[in-house]
């Protein structure tokens, strides 16, 4: 009898032991890009035109399987802003526009520092493409693009220096100072970076006590409105100006990345061979599937991805 009871406790032991093998099968799963018209496939990228339906081939058996996508769209990034000079004749030149992607912004509390750090940085100037008013009471609106910058940090200076000390030293204004940041694909505004936020601070190079002075005087940057951040002219005869106007580094983004929901597209009960996804919006695409075998014994999973370039 005990003969019999070993007999049988080894077959249900053997019948365990290939039910949980069963249930302990790895993962196979994979993802291929079906050919069709239109479509390129290379190693590295499958592209495509908008509008696009692409038909996704499964190989394996996993019980679960979602769909989700990453998709990246590049921004344009523009610098603009308005000047307006008033008083003097001798304005020409009095002011210039500077970037940097390198400079690390002011100390604000070292005048050897922060003086040498401008004095002997080497500034992209972009006086040029900004614009500026050569006569009095004249506002005129500058808009630099700064596309090469997109994924670095950019610094902003205007340097206000004068020469000329028989007439007034003139005012300047600058106004409505912002980056905006628009999709490369409509145009359309994904931020905008206000000059509020981009920590202006002024540093006179001539007056060391008080280098960083922001109050409503003659010649100094008075930064208290970043709407319109203004220099006041200083009457003639006294002392010329040198003084700069900084901002912090800013960061300037790359573009936008848009997540999708996750979509379920097989269950344990389900038989899916393929999925078929339309792409209605120009991009780079992350697309994302996700495979997975799960029961009370085992768990695995797997994620495949395809970049996705889909164009106009």
């Amino acid at each position: 009898m005990k003969i019999k009871y070993i007999f049988l406790i080894s077959i249900f032991a053997g019948l365990f032991t290939a039910c949980q093998d069963a249930l302990e099968q790895p993962l196979k799963f994979d993802v291929t890009v079906e050919p069709a018209a239109g479509v390129t496939i290379t190693d590295s990228v499958i592209t495509a035109a908008k509008g696009t339906t692409m038909k996704f081939n499964f190989a394996g058996e996993p019980d679960f399987i979602s769909f989700a996508y990453e998709r990246f769209v590049p921004t344009n990034a523009t610098l603009s802003f308005s000047t307006q000079a008033a008083w003097g004749t001798h304005i020409e030149n009095t002011l210039k526009v500077y970037i940097s992607e390198s400079f690390q912004g002011l100390l604000l509390n070292d005048f050897g520092k922060d003086s040498t750090a401008i004095s002997t940085h080497s500034w992209i100037d972009v006086t040029a493409t900004s614009n500026l008013p050569t006569v009095a009471n004249t506002k005129q609106k500058a808009e630099i693009s700064v596309n090469d910058y997109r994924g670095k940090t950019l610094t902003i200076a205007f340097r206000y220096k004068t020469d000329f000390v028989a007439d007034w030293q003139p005012t300047w204004i600058v106004s409505d100072l912002l980056i905006d940041n628009t999709l490369t694909t409509d145009n359309s505004k994904v931020s905008t970076y206000l000059a509020a936020t981009m920590g202006f601070s002024p540093f006179d190079m001539l007056n060391k006590t008080a280098a960083y002075n922001s109050e409503s005087l003659a010649g100094v940057w008075y930064i208290n409105n970043p709407a319109a951040m203004e220099i006041k002219r200083t009457a003639r005869d006294n002392a010329l100006n040198h003084d700069w106007l900084i901002s912090k580094p800013i960061e300037i983004p790359l573009g936008q990345t848009e997540n999708s929901a996750v979509a379920s597209i097989k269950n344990i009960s389900s038989r899916v061979e393929n999925y078929s996804y339309t792409f209605s919006k120009v991009g780079e695409y992350i697309v994302k599937f996700n495979a997975a075998n799960q029961n009370y014994i085992h768990s695995e999973s797997s994620e495949k991805t395809i970049k996705i370039r889909i164009t106009e």
